[in-house]
């Protein structure tokens, strides 16, 4: 970690010094740090929590450089975390009629809607519309974007042995239009990837498709600001967008079963002052698939917090906020599964 930050002192002194006097670069960083409880409420009493999370967070701490010199473009951010540090790392043109970018950065279909900032606001079923930053090639023409990116293979094999190994044939398809109606932001998206298992000695395959689609909208009525979003899709475990309720495809001892689910959810932000605003937000969904006697597996969420700044780019977040995985439900049978409660702080120092 330590070499990584000299790498990164040293790259912003190079770009200081070498960058030709007609470009503009600007350098951003953040620390952010998580002080909560974290408590599980199990069935099984074995199982239940209560753990403290005091920790630097990994995905809210980093340091970025933007770059811009006539139609082309740069952004480079790394985070400080286990893995790769590697968050943004993108290049873009201007060819006037739109923009081609290259890199790795969000997706057209990410759309968080939440203010909640546990796990800095995209820790799985807390805004499970969050997708993960992807590798792509990007084309953009005003509200509309269409990228190719690489398509997400699970680590854990859904389809066992001896279907070992993996074929791709197409790249990730995604795509998004935004658009502004009167007072009202709107986004609708949309994305599909595919790939196959295969038997090397007989060369037999299993599919594993999957979809995502959805819609968000927002709207601002003086200091308070309303978001809304619904999304559903076939196997987005897969895909890679992981919420809870997992809608992951499944093996039954034949054929791949797929899981179709969908969610929905509101966040409202209201602004007191400059110096306090407070939001609370709601979400739930649920998973269904034909595996034997029928799978449904419902999630809810929910959170409150304050956003208090105490100077220019200090600020704190108490927050209250619940991941509750309700009944899962197979032939017919219920089973009463976890529920996850964090109450605590969220710090942040941006510079």
């Amino acid at each position: 970690m330590r070499k990584l930050f000299i790498l990164l002192a040293a790259v912003a002194f190079a770009f200081t010094f070498t960058t030709p006097a007609a470009a503009e670069v600007n350098f951003s960083g953040m620390v952010s740090f998580e002080t909560y409880m974290q408590s599980v409420d199990n069935p099984a009493p074995a199982t239940d929590a209560d753990d403290l999370v005091w920790a630097i967070s990994g995905t809210g701490s980093r340091f970025g450089a933007n770059f811009a010199e006539g139609p082309v473009s740069g952004f480079i951010e790394m985070r400080y975390t286990a893995g790769s540090h590697v968050r943004h790392w993108l290049g873009n043109w201007n060819f006037g009629a739109g923009t081609l970018s290259i890199g790795q950065t969000y997706t057209p279909e990410f759309s968080c809607i939440g203010s909640v900032m546990r796990g800095d606001g995209v820790a799985g079923p807390l805004d499970p519309a969050c997708s993960a930053r992807l590798p792509f090639v990007q084309v953009a023409f005003g509200g509309l974007k269409i990228a190719g990116g690489q398509v997400n293979i699970p680590a854990v094999a859904v389809v066992p042995a001896p279907y070992t190994d993996t074929e791709t044939s197409l790249p990730k398809l995604m795509a998004s239009y935004s658009l502004n109606v009167g007072m009202v932001g709107l986004k609708v998206f949309g994305g599909y990837q595919t790939f196959a298992y295969r038997d090397p000695a007989t060369d037999q395959t299993q599919d594993v498709d999957s979809h995502v689609y959805g819609l968000t909208a927002s709207a601002g009525f003086g200091p308070l600001t309303v978001k809304a979003m619904y999304w559903g899709g076939q196997n987005t475990q897969e895909y890679g967008i992981v919420p809870t309720p997992n809608f992951n495809a499944f093996w039954d001892g034949t054929c791949v079963v797929d899981t179709s689910g969908a969610w929905y959810g509101v966040d409202v932000k209201y602004k007191v002052s400059d110096m306090l605003a407070v939001a609370a937000g709601y979400q739930t969904g649920e998973g269904e698939s034909d595996r034997p006697g029928t799978y449904e597996n419902p999630t809810t969420t929910y959170f409150a917090n304050a956003e208090i700044s105490l100077a220019k780019g200090v600020t704190i977040w108490p927050e209250y906020a619940v991941v509750d995985n309700d009944d899962i439900t197979v032939a017919g049978v219920k089973t009463e599964e976890a529920k996850t409660t964090w109450i605590g702080v969220y710090w942040r120092i941006a510079f």
